[in-house]
């Protein structure tokens, strides 16, 4: 430290930089603001795979459940124009039907089916991964043995899969773990094998299966 005079005042000049404590705690705050940005882009995250469960996956669970209490049919049974018009059209598994067959069904017998999205469509949704990654996920009825009845939800025509962190994000509010091979959501590389297998849910960081997808199982 320096000490000017100067018609009768003195100044004091302070040479010194930052302590290391200062330094300290300079970098203390970054790290905090840092972690902040970081955990809200997670809960942010977090709240889009649960918003995506509760409006998409799980409103056409509903649908499907109060189709079959109105009717005693299952919705997506037949695949044909005139929506199964005649019983002996039915055989009580869910068919790759379109969305304006599905559509229909529930109309015809009195229900809304769930609203389209941001991408028009009733039955697809986009979602965006930690990665940086967008995915188009879609949703069909579908049935298999080892399976049952099932809703699948997977990615678009280009075939980028379901990314696994939100199929564990739903494996959790679903079946309270994320195994995909147990309970009712279930993990599949190949939604088009034959027979349909299940595994454990990837990493995360993993790439994602091109043919992979989330398998619902329904009640009846």
């Amino acid at each position: 430290m320096k000490t000017k005079r100067g018609k009768g005042m003195r100044f004091i000049i302070n040479n010194q930089g930052f302590t290391l404590i200062e330094m300290a705690i300079v970098l203390i705050i970054i790290g905090i603001i840092i972690g902040a940005v970081v955990k809200g882009k997670d809960l942010v995250r977090s709240a889009e795979q649960k918003r995506l469960y509760s409006k998409f996956v799980s409103s056409w669970e509903l649908a499907y459940n109060s189709y079959y209490d109105r009717t005693g049919w299952i919705l997506g049974d037949v695949n044909d124009t005139d929506n199964g018009a005649t019983a002996g059209g039915r055989d009580g598994h869910c068919s790759t039907a379109s969305e304006t067959n599905i559509v229909s069904q529930l109309q015809r017998v009195g229900l809304e089916p769930p609203g389209a999205g941001p991408t028009g469509s009733r039955v697809t949704r986009t979602y965006t991964g930690s990665q940086g990654n967008s995915y188009e996920l879609n949703i069909s009825f579908d049935y298999r043995a080892a399976a049952g009845n099932y809703i699948r939800v997977y990615g678009s025509a280009g075939g980028n899969g379901i990314p696994a962190e939100l199929g564990m994000a739903w494996d959790r509010i679903i079946d309270e773990q994320r195994d995909g091979t147990a309970g009712d959501l279930l993990y599949t590389a190949d939604y088009t094998g034959s027979p349909l297998g299940f595994g454990t849910w990837p990493d995360a960081t993993a790439a994602t299966v091109a043919l992979s997808a989330a398998i619902l199982r329904l009640s009846f």
